[in-house]
């Protein structure tokens, strides 16, 4: 776990000033909680507090409540500057909504996990027909632009492909669109460690990529802008859990930029039919460089929708 950050003390206003991120208040689904303007500002001023905002490009935060409905934690998750990784801190709260701890680097609980969705939610597939997904759920010009690229040669291609991008780019949607049966392709840019990876209304965690259950069938390749998502458990999540054709993601931390480049490569030259390991060597050399260790595997064939 990386370190956090912190800031102690009040909140003033030349530290808003120096703010170079807003906080994005995500939804609690698990809870059925409506958040108020007047709630999320409070949850926003306790993270702007304890957390040195101006090292991060974004900061998310995300209210848990305990099993009685009682505040419990803020849950926040921190992108990284320069690179596609998100760190997750913890601060807690006492029943008057108050903080009594500062933001301390956090890993994921059941609890946290079973409040991105609402109770019984099994993903469903919306549309048999699609065979393609384009993802990518940071409000990033650069990201939606290179996902935007990738679904425009997939659609050139004939693959009936859906596009979720920022706020339509959500936990349920991706979910149920992954275990539509036609599924050839999915490209995801956005940000992860090696447990979760996040959407724009929170974070899907490997435990829900394996209870996929092998929707992939051996027929879907995943090219991924994840850093250390290609880590257990995440890896054995998608190859193992979904069944993944093929799987590419970071082993080490991703730049944003490089790597970009280079997932886009891959998928537009798999999508064009060249053999995939070949074309991924190919493209990492082109576009990216030694700084960023990809994994690449899968147990199905090397020719995209084969």
């Amino acid at each position: 776990m990386r370190n956090i950050l912190l800031v102690f003390g009040v909140l003033t206003a030349s530290t808003m000033a120096f703010a170079t991120v807003a906080i994005q208040v995500l939804p609690n689904r698990g809870a059925h909680i409506t958040m108020s303007t007047i709630a999320g500002q409070k949850i926003g001023n306790i993270v702007a507090q304890r957390v040195d905002l101006s090292q991060y490009r974004g900061v998310k935060a995300q209210l848990i409540v305990d099993r009685f409905g009682r505040p419990d934690h803020i849950l926040v998750y921190l992108q990284e500057k320069g690179i596609h990784r998100v760190d997750f801190a913890a601060i807690r709260l006492n029943g008057q909504f108050r903080a009594i701890s500062n933001a301390l680097p956090y890993q994921l609980q059941a609890v946290d996990i079973a409040q991105q969705s609402t109770p019984g939610f099994v993903p469903k597939c919306p549309d048999p027909s699609v065979q393609f997904i384009s993802f990518a759920p940071n409000d990033n010009d650069f990201e939606v632009g290179v996902a935007t690229d990738v679904a425009t040669a997939a659609k050139a291609a004939h693959l009936k492909t859906v596009e979720l991008y920022r706020t339509a780019a959500t936990h349920d949607a991706y979910l149920n669109y992954m275990t539509c049966p036609n599924l050839i392709g999915n490209f995801y840019d956005g940000d992860s460690d090696p447990s979760e990876f996040v959407t724009n209304d929170g974070v899907i965690s490997a435990a829900e990529m394996a209870a996929l259950n092998g929707a992939f069938r051996f027929k879907v390749t995943n090219i991924w802008l994840a850093c250390e998502a290609y880590n257990d458990p995440m890896l054995s999540a998608v190859e193992k859990g979904a069944a993944a054709q093929k799987y590419a993601a970071g082993i080490s931390d991703l730049q944003i930029g490089p790597s970009d480049q280079a997932g886009k490569c891959t998928m537009i030259a798999a999508i064009q039919g060249q053999p995939m390991k070949e074309a991924f060597t190919a493209c990492y050399q082109q576009f990216d460089n030694s700084a960023d260790v990809w994994g690449f595997g899968g147990n199905g064939s090397d020719l995209f929708g084969r």
